[in-house]
C-alpha cells in the first residue's frame, strides 16, 4: 500500500453488509477513509473524489428498481477511470459471472461467504 490514508468506495444496497465491512476494513486499518454508498449511481456523482478503491455488489437493484446493476457500474467507473481498482462483491457463485466482470475491467470477483471480508482486504492492500 502506498497511500497510508486511501479511501475506499463501498457500493452495497445492503446497510448491513456495508457496515460490516467498513467496520472490518477500519479494524484491519485505521488509515483507511471509507465511504458507503447504496446505488451505483451514487458513487458515480462522488467518482471525481478519486477513489482509491471501490467495492461494488453485483446485484444493486434489489431496494431500488430502476437502479443500475453493478456490472453497468463497473462499466461506467471504467470508462472515467481506468485505474480505479474495482472489487466486485457478488452472493453468485458464476463462473460466467465472474469472468464477465474481469473482462469489464474488475481487479476480482469475491463471493459473499465468511472468508470475503478478509479477500477485500487482501486484495485492496494489493492494489493501493
Amino acid at each position: 500500500m502506498t497511500n497510508n490514508n486511501p479511501t475506499i468506495f463501498i457500493v452495497d444496497d445492503e446497510p448491513l453488509l456495508s457496515e460490516m465491512l467498513t467496520d472490518y476494513l477500519k479494524e484491519q486499518h485505521p488509515g483507511f477513509n471509507i465511504q458507503s454508498f447504496p446505488t451505483g449511481e451514487a458513487c458515480l456523482q462522488s467518482l471525481d473524489e478519486q477513489p482509491d478503491a471501490v467495492v461494488l455488489d453485483y446485484h444493486l437493484n434489489s431496494k431500488e428498481k430502476d437502479a443500475a446493476n453493478g456490472i453497468d457500474i463497473l462499466k461506467e467507473i471504467k470508462k472515467r477511470n481506468k485505474a480505479i481498482p474495482v472489487i466486485i462483491l457478488s452472493s453468485q457463485e458464476s463462473y460466467g459471472t465472474a469472468a464477465q466482470t474481469i473482462m469489464y475491467g474488475a481487479v476480482h470477483y469475491v463471493i459473499k461467504s465468511q472468508d470475503a471480508f478478509e479477500e477485500i482486504f487482501k486484495l485492496i492492500k494489493a492494489n493501493v
